[in-house]
């Protein structure tokens, strides 16, 4: 879920101040807004983003717009997009400059087009962000997902939340979206608002038992499958509930095998992109907010802040001076030995 606003009719000035966090746009008198294009833009940047092994650094609202920060572990490149449909590609030139910006101009070729005008109310101060779609919207559900799987440092980390009605109108208002599109910040606020409002379950897998767990399932999929078992069985020993919304990883039948020898029986669903329904949306904020926690507690214990990801040149320096400073056994507490990642900082 994002922060949205309908379109300017065209024929009316208007000033609106939305406040963001701790961030305030100012949408100048006369602009044209269509966030489903800046919306589309921002994911598009992401996926391009993931497939490439960059990262994403930072992100905050801008005037008129967004912008994200994108590393390839050296190169910085702030992209800013508009409300008018429009981007820019800043920072000095490099060669992740010139694959950002040959991106962006391929993506806006097709769209010819201007985008189309709604009317919208003559003047407002704040709205707040629209509420997620999804088909079970009402129904009381479980959602759950995971953090940290992708992540060389830190642990794993799976929450459950249940959501009915009532819940899910409070968690629409409080903003409640995928933790992938919140700042740090922001996300950790949001985390305590939502223990205040639901049920839930948060069940981090520290990287030594995560370690064990994985030579002996051989198979992260099967890890995951057991970990949101757990969260699934834990929380409903709380609060009873028939149906379970999941990210699809793998084969639910393992989830279901392990809840049926507890005497559980719930229908799980598993999708695609499972973070658009609000409560998988909760369930990954209360997730990544307990990683985040826990990977500053690991920065503290060796002195240096870990970086996050698995792609980042600088993992390599931290695990190298990890091994260095405190031997390989504390290498094996705070990070996932079975990344390849691994192997990169044994070879001297």
């Amino acid at each position: 879920m994002r922060d949205t606003l309908s379109p300017l009719h065209p024929h009316k000035l208007l000033s609106i101040l939305i406040r963001d966090s701790a961030h305030d746009i100012h949408i100048s008198e006369g602009a044209v807004m269509d966030t489903t294009t800046l919306q589309s833009n921002i994911e598009a940047l992401r996926t391009f983003v993931d497939e490439h092994g960059w990262r994403i650094l930072d992100e905050k609202s801008i005037q008129s717009g967004y912008q994200l920060i994108v590393s390839d572990g050296i190169i910085k490149i702030p992209v800013d997009f508009f409300y008018t449909g429009k981007a820019l590609v800043q920072g000095n030139t490099s060669s992740l400059k010139t694959e950002i910006q040959t991106w962006w101009n391929t993506r806006k070729e097709p769209s010819s087009k201007p985008p189309a005008q709604t009317t919208a109310p003559s003047s407002f101060l704040e709205t707040p962000a629209a509420p997620l779609v999804t088909s079970f919207a009402g129904t009381p559900r479980i959602g759950c997902d995971e953090s940290g799987k992708g992540d060389y440092f830190g642990p794993l980390v799976i929450a459950a939340v249940y959501v009915n009605s009532q819940s899910e109108a409070r968690l629409q208002n409080l903003g409640v979206r995928d933790s992938k599109l919140l700042t740090d910040m922001r996300m950790l606020m949001m985390a305590e608002e939502i223990k205040q409002q639901c049920s839930h379950i948060v069940v981090p897998v520290e990287p030594k038992r995560y370690n064990e767990l994985y030579v002996k399932t051989g198979n992260l999929n099967r890890l995951l499958a057991w970990g949101h078992a757990w969260a699934l069985e834990q929380l409903l020993e709380k609060v009873p509930c028939n149906l379970a919304i999941i990210d699809q990883f793998g084969d639910s039948s393992y989830i279901l095998n392990a809840l049926r020898e507890k005497g559980r029986q719930i229908t799980i669903e598993q999708r695609t992109h499972a973070e658009e329904d609000i409560a998988v949306a909760a369930a990954s904020i209360l997730a990544r907010a307990r990683f985040v926690q826990i990977l500053e507690q690991f920065s503290k214990s060796v002195g240096k802040a870990l970086p996050k990801g698995a792609s980042d040149p600088s993992i390599i320096t931290a695990g190298r001076r990890i091994i260095s400073h405190y031997g390989k056994d504390k290498l094996a507490e705070i990070a996932k030995l079975h990344f390849r990642t691994t192997e990169a900082i044994l070879q001297s």
